[in-house]
């Protein structure tokens, strides 16, 4: 008696083991977008990174170089910048008003923060304002190994300034703005034997330089010199052929008296 129904259909053995087979020889695949499972895989969040084995000792990216753009007038302790130094100290002129920094990173990959401001390897920073107060910029360079860290001190070196004596003729006197000017032919004046000096002018040149604001003038003979009562009363009574000592301190007249060459 034929037994009733749909007889059921099997796999070969045969087959069934080639399929296995196949299976086995098909890569995993794993949860991060399809990569193949590898623990020398790095992924950040964002971006897949392969490390090659024994990157996991890879040292912290450095600074390979650190400039400013001071370099006429900046001091920098210690003068050769290191990466593995990361203190310095830098001194500009009293009249420097403003820095800034070209860091470059080992790793050109590396993320460089400059006062919380993130800039590429290589690009400058925006400008740091300097007055006569010191000040401090800190500078870190990262990537996923570590970081470095590096401190420069910014400082104005005290002023510069120093007197110094000319001789010569007032061409004219004229006020510009709130500041008064004179515009006077300076000649060559070479001292001796203290005091004593003599004047030469081989060419009738114009210097124009602006007078302080407590600036004194003298007016008349050198033996019996008359102060001016202000700047309108000198422009009035000096002497256009005569000749005058200029004392200023850097390029502003602080002082005018007659003069007179003694050999």
């Amino acid at each position: 008696m034929k037994q009733q129904g749909k007889s059921r259909k099997t796999l070969p053995v045969s087959l069934f083991l080639i399929l296995c087979l196949l299976l086995s020889a098909c890569p995993c695949l794993g949860d991060d977008g399809g990569l193949p499972a590898d623990e020398n895989i790095y992924y950040d969040g964002t971006y897949y990174y392969y490390d090659e084995p024994g990157s996991e000792n890879s040292p912290a990216p450095v600074l390979l170089s650190l400039t400013h753009s001071c370099a006429s007038t900046g001091v920098q302790l210690p003068a050769a910048f290191d990466p593995y130094t990361t203190s310095y100290l830098l001194t500009v002129a009293s009249w420097v008003n403003r820095v800034s920094f070209t860091p470059v990173a080992s790793d050109p990959s590396a993320a460089i923060e400059v006062d919380g401001s993130i800039i590429r390897s290589g690009s400058s920073t925006s400008y740091f304002k300097l007055d006569d107060q010191p000040r401090q910029v800190d500078i870190q360079v990262s990537n996923r190994y570590g970081s470095t860290r590096y401190t420069v001190f910014l400082q104005r070196r005290p002023s510069e300034r120093r007197t110094r004596v000319s001789a010569g003729s007032v061409n004219r006197i004229y006020q510009s703005g709130n500041k008064w000017y004179i515009d006077a032919d300076l000649g060559t004046v070479t001292y001796a034997d203290g005091n004593l000096s003599t004047y030469l002018n081989k060419a009738k040149e114009s210097y124009k330089y602006p007078c302080a604001a407590n600036c004194v003038f003298y007016f008349g003979d050198i033996a019996a010199p008359i102060r001016a009562f202000s700047v309108y009363d000198f422009n009035s009574q000096y002497d256009p052929d005569g000749l005058y000592r200029f004392i200023y301190i850097e390029d502003e007249i602080v002082a005018v008296l007659p003069y007179s060459p003694d050999f």
